[in-house]
């Protein structure tokens, strides 16, 4: 019988060959980056669609952006097949509903700015090849990140994040190695493309939002570790900005009001970091 010490040494480098697996793909990734800042920088949207795991991945990383980037909720949305309790319950036979992903994705009424970035384990999930099929129908961008070589996802999209990872150690459970290689990728991608649009400076995230306790300090560490101004002084500004940390940040940096921070701001088009790099015209 397996030890469970030997279980978990097994468990822990098919996790390593996920990593290599995801390595592997960079240049890839990096284009898609590009891709999707573009359209988002152009005024679009973009949509994570999937199934099972590979859906709730997606809407996971969608619903984090917001408080990090301090983007809308509206900007980077995640679609589920089975809807709303698929996230907590399985839905059966969801993910074979080729009509329902195309539906969904009319639905939303896209364009030739947005983004929809459907992710399959399998490379083969219904739900998703009809999402993608839509988006492209729409003018939209189709990026598909899937694990398996030579899958109608990856020939269906515009681009294609194939990673490689491999048979699982329990069999078919792409929950383990392909879930892991998938949510490595779905980091990459939302935290460079807003990088991207400004709103990481030297490795901090200058926009997110301080709405708890924790947050709030975070936001005044935030000021003294790249700004070198004072706790106190810091939660001054932030507590005059409305605890909105971009315009404080930019009044700390260039020594002006935070109304003349804000205006700033807006007209750097929300680049928070350009805001921070160029002094006020």
């Amino acid at each position: 019988m397996t030890s469970t010490l030997a279980r978990l040494e097994t468990i822990h480098a098919a996790d390593l060959e996920a990593v290599r697996a995801v390595g592997k793909v960079l240049p890839d990734v990096a284009r898609a980056v590009e891709e999707i800042a573009r359209r988002l920088e152009a005024g679009g949207r973009w949509l994570n669609v999937g199934a099972g795991t590979s859906g709730r991945l997606g809407v996971l990383d969608a619903s984090e952006l917001p408080p990090t980037f301090g983007v809308s909720p509206s900007l980077v949305t995640g679609r589920i097949a089975g809807g709303r309790a698929a996230l907590v319950d399985a839905v059966e036979g969801a993910e074979d509903d080729e009509a329902a992903g195309a539906a969904e994705i009319r639905a939303e009424g896209l364009g030739g700015n947005d983004v929809v970035l459907g992710i399959a384990a399998s490379g083969a999930t219904p739900y998703v090849a009809g999402a993608l099929v839509a988006a492209k129908a729409a003018g939209a961008l189709a990026v598909a990140l899937v694990c398996a070589p030579g899958s109608r996802l990856a020939a269906l999209a515009d681009l294609a994040l194939v990673v490689e990872t491999g048979p699982e150690v329990l069999r078919g459970s792409t929950r383990m190695k392909a879930g892991t290689a998938q949510k490595l990728v779905l980091n990459m991608l939302s935290t460079a493309v807003f990088a991207r649009l400004g709103l990481v400076w030297r490795g901090e995230m200058v926009a997110m939002r301080p709405t708890n306790a924790k947050l709030r300090q975070r936001a005044i560490d935030i000021l003294g570790r790249t700004l070198g101004v004072a706790d106190e002084e810091a939660r001054a500004l932030l507590s005059e900005t409305g605890w909105e940390l971009p315009p404080a940040l930019v009044a700390a940096r260039w020594r002006v009001t935070p109304s003349r921070a804000s205006a700033w701001i807006a007209a750097c088009r929300g680049n928070v970091a350009r805001a921070l790099e160029e002094e006020p015209s």
